[in-house]
């Protein structure tokens, strides 16, 4: 089976969607986790100003 340019760029173009779709499920999981904790700590340090 051969592969031509067109369809290699399409399906590297999907393959290349879905690994930016889970590296920002990713981010978003850690950033929302970094938030969480910094809430916390500000909280304790300066009181519920938020």
């Amino acid at each position: 089976m051969n592969i031509t340019t067109g369809e290699l760029l399409f399906y590297g173009g999907i393959g290349g969607m879905a690994l930016v779709a889970l590296a920002a499920i990713i981010t978003v999981v850690i950033l929302t986790g970094s938030r969480k904790r910094l809430r916390r700590k500000l909280r304790e340090e300066y009181g519920d100003f938020i």
